[in-house]
């Protein structure tokens, strides 16, 4: 009877909260923490940010450690050393020092120290058999800090006693990070610093480092020391001066530090330039002999083993020559465009002061080539599952793995200019496992080639564009690249489909994180052929799919660009936006050529992400809008099938399969031919997650993470295409969009293992746009029927009402 109830009372104190193990008898150990921010000027984000930063100041002997057993119980660890109260009050004192760095001069600190002794039952050896109760004096500390009132900067100016320095700072003050009537930080102010320093050692000052500099802070309260014959006066500055006290400010000056290297602060030029294209690592630059080529003028010097590389392919890639001024972004973009060609696979840029000549640089690249050849294989899947359909007669339905494998072999330096070829082979198939319900297995395989070409520069019309559309009248990243992709697709008792594409393009970056990309022209064709009865049948009972389903060319061009942005002041916050836009037949359709076949259409589409990242959770919310106009009057009101939108699957709708939602308001008939396939040429969507870290499978190599997502979107026909027209559930209409948004919620698991993240989501279709009934809502009609018991009817329920993927990487 005992043994039971030990046994009882372990798995009791095992399931409820945080235990100790290895205490002192008899003495008091810390067993909990607390921190309570009070007062301040912080909104919801800033605070939780503030809290982290004052947990981060305890001292280690005032932590309390802990670590997890098997997933949900708490252990108390190392051993639960006697409780030292300098250890608070030091972790308190750090706590303040903390405030200091976020603009909180006058912050307090209170701290209450609770003993209580509490009867646990421990174990007394390493089974679970032998426990005892005991009495245990455990101490909870509770911190509490006020915050006050954050200190304003009342003037900040600049105090370089060098007048170059200072009218390069003055000229650029707009970009300051510190600015009038905010509170003073050390973010802010380290900011700042580095500003300044990228900025000098962008105008030849290649020696000049953050400690060249020092800020300078005055809170002098001018009330209190000035003294006036009139009391009254008197009395006005004294009341004056406790305001000072409730909202205290700064005054703020950048000076040079009195203590800097004077050699520092002088420019340099560069002097020579050496450039090793085909360097190893046991070549030296003094001992070894180089074939040596000087440019013209001597800019610069090329020296070689093997003639590898032509000397105007390494000319183009430089940013500074001889005689230049040194400047840190243009070394920065040296190295980004040779690294960016994929032709070296390590470069380093030695920058060596000549002895002869102060203030001048000689510059040394030394550059080891990648091998020439390359070749990549692997295997892709994707599973979901889905009864949204009959699969008898429908291989869009039921429960779906996609295998495909991919080859590939590229050339990385045709004729010597860092040319690179990329041939391309994919295989896929995709299964349908109900096959019980199905008269097949495969619904559909499809094979690819993809020839590549890609140059290192910007070739073609583009370079009739005027350079103020480039980043200081050179692009970073130059590319011009040609794609020619023929592919075939058989999709099993529906169509056989042949595409074919070419497009010429050039790539460049205007800054780091700004990339733009220009296909013109861009030919695309599709011949839809060897169509079957069931697919006939299929688009007679879904009309719409008639004006996308059909041979279409598309002859045109596009344009995308894509940024990120870090806000520098928080940087754990990230932005990201990329836009698209795309035309066919705009040129071609007015000349009169290929009207049969001819698409003529705009789509125009953009996607905006923003991720909050916290050391162990992370919240990410992305929103999506695509519209595609078809600008023909005639049977094809629609986009073709392959530039049309879709929605559902591993990175979209998580509660649908891909292409498995809309368009519209689109109901689920009784009909043996309905399909999966939906598209639309109109997509909205949003999205939002949240992530947390749970544990390291893997120290350092494999970290298991948990989701919480919900998203909603649909897709929708530009263009009424119901045939004689009438009211069209499938078309766009502004007043009707929201109530036609499907909505699903939704866990998961992600398995991180660095290089990669494999990724397991579970979707709930908490709202569908196919059923009138209660607007689609799922709510009033759930039971626990559908969710738990067993049945053909529960099963077929939740089969279409919940979608299981496996995906790749983030969905966004």
């Amino acid at each position: 009877m005992n043994v039971l109830k030990n046994i009882f009372c372990a798995a009791l104190i095992l399931s409820s909260c945080t235990t100790a193990q290895n205490y002192q008898k008899g003495k008091p150990f810390l067993f909990k923490n607390s921190i309570e921010l009070r007062g301040g000027n912080f909104n919801t984000d800033e605070r939780n940010i503030a809290k982290q930063r004052l947990y981060a100041q305890l001292e280690d002997s005032a932590r309390v450690f802990t670590k997890d057993k098997l997933f949900l119980f708490h252990t108390a660890i190392p051993a639960a050393a006697v409780y030292d109260t300098a250890y608070t009050y030091k972790s308190a004192r750090n706590m303040i020092g903390s405030m200091f760095h976020l603009g909180y001069y006058q912050a307090k600190d209170s701290v209450i120290i609770d003993t209580i002794v509490h009867t646990a039952l421990v174990r007394k050896r390493k089974s679970l058999l032998h426990l005892s109760w005991d009495k245990q004096q455990r101490v909870s500390v509770k911190y509490i800090v006020y915050a006050g009132n954050p200190t304003l900067i009342d003037t900040f100016s600049y105090r370089l006693n060098k007048p170059a320095l200072q009218l390069l700072a003055v000229e650029t003050m707009p970009k300051s990070f510190i600015k009038k009537g905010n509170p003073v930080t050390k973010g802010d102010v380290l900011a700042e610093t580095s500003r300044l320093v990228d900025l000098y050692r962008n105008n030849g000052y290649y020696k000049f480092i953050t400690d060249d500099l020092r800020m300078r802070g005055d809170t002098t309260i001018l009330s209190l020391t000035n003294i006036s014959a009139d009391p009254f006066e008197n009395i006005r500055l004294l009341a004056e001066a406790n305001l000072k006290r409730n909202k205290p400010t700064i005054k703020l000056d950048m000076i040079i530090n009195p203590l800097a290297d004077s050699l520092r602060l002088q420019k340099f030029y560069i002097s020579n330039v050496y450039i090793y294209p085909d360097y190893s690592s046991i070549d030296s630059l003094n001992t070894l002999p180089f074939f040596t080529d000087t440019t013209k003028k001597n800019y610069f010097q090329i020296r070689y083993h093997k003639k590898l590389f032509r000397n105007n392919f390494l000319l183009r890639n430089m940013n500074f020559k001889k005689g230049d001024l040194y400047r840190q972004e243009n070394y920065a973009k040296t190295l980004s465009n040779f690294s960016k060609t994929g032709v070296w696979q390590n470069i380093n840029i030695q920058t060596v002061e000549r002895k002869d000549s102060v203030g001048n640089l000689d510059m040394i690249l030394q550059m080891i080539p990648a091998r020439k050849y390359g070749f990549e294989a692997n295997i892709e899947a994707s599973y979901s599952v889905n009864s949204n359909a009959n699969t008898a007669t429908v291989p869009s339905g039921g429960n779906l793995l996609g295998l495909s494998t991919n080859f590939s072999l590229q050339n990385r330096n045709i004729h010597k200019e860092g040319i690179k070829m990329t041939h391309a082979i994919r295989y896929g198939v995709e299964l349908n496992l109900n096959s019980s319900r199905s008269n097949r297995i495969i619904n559909s395989n499809e094979l690819s080639y993809t020839n590549t070409i890609s140059f290192p520069r910007l070739l073609g019309p583009i370079n009739l564009l005027p350079k103020s559309w480039f980043n200081d009248g050179k692009p970073l990243s130059q590319q011009t690249f040609i794609n020619t992709n023929p592919s075939y697709t058989k999709r099993i008792d529906l169509f056989n489909l042949f595409s074919a594409g070419v497009a010429f393009g050039n790539q460049w970056n205007n800054k780091i994180n700004r990339k733009n990309i220009i296909k013109f022209p861009n030919i695309e064709y599709s011949y839809l052929f060897n169509q079957s009865d069931s697919f006939s049948k299929i688009l007679l009972a879904n009309p719409y799919l008639r004006y996308s389903y059909n041979t279409a060319l598309i002859i045109g061009s596009s344009y995308s660009y894509s940024s990120t942005y870090i806000n520098p002041r928080h940087p754990n916050r990230r932005r990201s936006f990329t836009g698209n836009i795309e035309e066919s037949g705009l040129l071609w359709g007015r000349l009169g050529i290929f009207k049969k076949e001819l698409r003529q259409f705009v789509k125009v589409d953009g996607e905006y992400t923003y991720a909050i990242n916290n050391p162990k959770t992370a919240r990410v919310f992305r929103a999506f809008l695509g519209v595609g106009v078809p600008l023909e009057n005639n049977d094809t009101s629609s986009l073709p099938f392959f530039k049309q939108y879709f929605s559902g699957g591993p990175n979209s709708m998580r509660g649908w399969p891909i292409r498995g939602i809309g368009p519209g308001g689109k109901p689920i008939l009784n009909s043996n031919y309905l399909t999966n396939d939906r598209t639309g040429d109109i997509r909205f969507e949003v999205n939002a997650e949240y992530r947390h870290d749970l544990f390291q499978i893997i120290p350092n190599q494999l970290v298991l993470k948990w989701a919480l997502f919900a998203d909603a979107g649909n897709v929708w026909n530009f263009r009424n295409t119901r045939p004689g027209g009438g009211a069209d559930t499938l078309q766009f209409q502004f007043n009707k969009f929201y109530q036609q948004l499907g909505v699903d919620v939704g866990t998961g698991f992600r398995f991180d293992f660095t290089y990669v993240v494999l990724r397991f989501d579970l979707g709930f279709r908490f709202k569908k746009p196919d059923i009138l009934k209660n607007d689609g809502w799922q709510i009033p009609d759930i039971t626990f029927d559908h969710l738990l018991k067993g049945g053909k009817e529960n099963t077929n329920w939740r089969q279409e009402n919940f979608n299981f993927t496996i995906g790749l990487s983030y969905p966004f």
